[in-house]
Protein backbone atom coordinates (compact mmCIF):
# COMPACT_ATOMS: atom_id res chain seq x y z
CA UNK A 1 0.00 0.00 0.00
CA UNK A 2 1.26 3.54 -0.83
CA UNK A 3 2.14 5.95 1.95
CA UNK A 4 2.10 9.73 1.72
CA UNK A 5 4.08 11.93 4.07
CA UNK A 6 4.37 15.69 4.28
CA UNK A 7 6.88 18.03 5.76
CA UNK A 8 5.95 21.59 6.76
CA UNK A 9 2.23 21.23 6.14
CA UNK A 10 1.34 22.21 9.72
CA UNK A 11 3.49 25.34 9.44
CA UNK A 12 1.86 26.29 6.14
CA UNK A 13 -1.62 25.81 7.58
CA UNK A 14 -0.66 27.94 10.58
CA UNK A 15 0.64 30.69 8.28
CA UNK A 16 -2.53 30.55 6.19
CA UNK A 17 -4.68 30.87 9.31
CA UNK A 18 -2.66 33.86 10.50
CA UNK A 19 -3.36 35.75 7.27
CA UNK A 20 -6.97 34.64 6.88
CA UNK A 21 -7.99 37.79 8.73
CA UNK A 22 -5.78 40.80 8.13
CA UNK A 23 -4.56 42.17 11.48
CA UNK A 24 -5.83 45.66 12.32
CA UNK A 25 -2.30 47.08 12.29
CA UNK A 26 -1.75 45.85 8.71
CA UNK A 27 -5.20 47.03 7.63
CA UNK A 28 -4.52 50.48 9.09
CA UNK A 29 -1.17 50.59 7.29
CA UNK A 30 -2.86 49.62 4.01
CA UNK A 31 -5.55 52.26 4.36
CA UNK A 32 -2.99 54.90 5.37
CA UNK A 33 -0.93 54.05 2.27
CA UNK A 34 -4.01 54.71 0.15
CA UNK A 35 -4.78 57.93 2.01
CA UNK A 36 -1.20 59.15 1.52
CA UNK A 37 -1.88 59.00 -2.22
CA UNK A 38 -5.44 60.37 -2.16
CA UNK A 39 -5.13 63.30 0.28
CA UNK A 40 -2.43 65.21 -1.63
CA UNK A 41 -4.20 64.42 -4.91
CA UNK A 42 -7.40 66.00 -3.60
CA UNK A 43 -5.46 69.08 -2.43
CA UNK A 44 -3.74 69.43 -5.80
CA UNK A 45 -7.03 68.98 -7.67
CA UNK A 46 -8.69 71.62 -5.45
CA UNK A 47 -5.98 74.11 -6.39
CA UNK A 48 -6.20 73.16 -10.07
CA UNK A 49 -9.97 73.70 -10.09
CA UNK A 50 -9.70 77.09 -8.40
CA UNK A 51 -10.83 76.11 -4.91
CA UNK A 52 -8.50 78.60 -3.27
CA UNK A 53 -10.32 81.65 -1.92
CA UNK A 54 -8.25 81.42 1.27
CA UNK A 55 -6.42 78.21 0.42
CA UNK A 56 -7.69 76.65 3.64
CA UNK A 57 -9.71 73.89 1.95
CA UNK A 58 -6.78 72.42 0.03
CA UNK A 59 -4.30 72.69 2.88
CA UNK A 60 -6.70 71.19 5.42
CA UNK A 61 -7.18 67.83 3.65
CA UNK A 62 -5.93 65.09 5.94
CA UNK A 63 -6.83 61.58 7.05
CA UNK A 64 -7.57 59.68 10.24
CA UNK A 65 -4.86 57.58 11.72
CA UNK A 66 -7.27 55.33 13.63
CA UNK A 67 -9.49 52.59 12.28
CA UNK A 68 -13.23 53.14 12.50
CA UNK A 69 -15.90 50.46 12.38
CA UNK A 70 -18.47 51.11 9.67
CA UNK A 71 -21.42 49.08 8.45
CA UNK A 72 -19.19 47.91 5.59
CA UNK A 73 -16.14 47.04 7.69
CA UNK A 74 -13.18 49.04 8.90
CA UNK A 75 -12.15 52.36 7.39
CA UNK A 76 -10.28 55.59 7.79
CA UNK A 77 -11.51 58.92 6.40
CA UNK A 78 -9.82 61.46 4.12
CA UNK A 79 -11.42 64.86 4.70
CA UNK A 80 -10.89 68.62 5.06
CA UNK A 81 -10.30 69.21 8.77
CA UNK A 82 -10.93 72.32 10.82
CA UNK A 83 -12.75 75.60 10.57
CA UNK A 84 -12.18 78.67 8.47
CA UNK A 85 -10.10 81.35 10.11
CA UNK A 86 -12.10 84.25 8.69
CA UNK A 87 -14.34 84.54 11.74
CA UNK A 88 -17.30 82.78 10.07
CA UNK A 89 -16.80 79.60 12.12
CA UNK A 90 -17.79 77.56 9.05
CA UNK A 91 -16.23 74.15 8.88
CA UNK A 92 -13.85 73.63 5.99
CA UNK A 93 -15.81 70.47 5.14
CA UNK A 94 -18.87 72.66 4.42
CA UNK A 95 -16.85 74.81 2.04
CA UNK A 96 -15.47 71.69 0.35
CA UNK A 97 -19.01 70.30 -0.03
CA UNK A 98 -20.25 73.45 -1.74
CA UNK A 99 -17.23 73.45 -4.04
CA UNK A 100 -17.65 69.74 -4.82
CA UNK A 101 -21.36 69.93 -5.68
CA UNK A 102 -21.92 73.63 -6.41
CA UNK A 103 -24.84 75.82 -5.48
CA UNK A 104 -27.10 78.29 -7.19
CA UNK A 105 -24.86 80.65 -9.11
CA UNK A 106 -21.72 78.56 -8.44
CA UNK A 107 -20.93 75.58 -10.63
CA UNK A 108 -19.61 72.38 -9.09
CA UNK A 109 -15.86 71.88 -8.91
CA UNK A 110 -15.70 68.16 -8.10
CA UNK A 111 -12.09 68.09 -6.91
CA UNK A 112 -12.66 65.18 -4.51
CA UNK A 113 -14.29 62.79 -6.99
CA UNK A 114 -11.89 63.79 -9.76
CA UNK A 115 -8.81 63.18 -7.59
CA UNK A 116 -10.21 59.88 -6.30
CA UNK A 117 -10.86 58.65 -9.83
CA UNK A 118 -7.50 59.85 -11.11
CA UNK A 119 -5.43 58.35 -8.28
CA UNK A 120 -7.56 55.33 -7.33
CA UNK A 121 -5.39 52.75 -9.08
CA UNK A 122 -2.21 54.22 -7.58
CA UNK A 123 -3.79 54.14 -4.11
CA UNK A 124 -4.78 50.50 -4.50
CA UNK A 125 -1.23 49.65 -5.62
CA UNK A 126 0.15 51.32 -2.49
CA UNK A 127 -2.15 49.23 -0.28
CA UNK A 128 -1.31 46.08 -2.22
CA UNK A 129 2.39 46.71 -1.61
CA UNK A 130 1.76 46.90 2.14
CA UNK A 131 -0.20 43.64 2.00
CA UNK A 132 2.49 41.99 -0.11
CA UNK A 133 5.10 43.02 2.47
CA UNK A 134 2.91 41.49 5.18
CA UNK A 135 2.65 38.22 3.24
CA UNK A 136 6.41 38.14 2.69
CA UNK A 137 6.93 38.59 6.43
CA UNK A 138 4.95 35.35 6.81
CA UNK A 139 7.11 33.66 4.16
CA UNK A 140 4.20 33.53 1.72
Amino acid sequence: MAEISTSGLEELLSDMESIAEIPDAVLLEMLAAEAEVIAPAQAAEARAMGVHDTGKTATSITFDKKLKETKDGKAICVYPKGSRSDGSRRRVAEVAFVNEFGKEGQPARPFINTANARKGDEAVKAAAQVYDDFLKSKNL
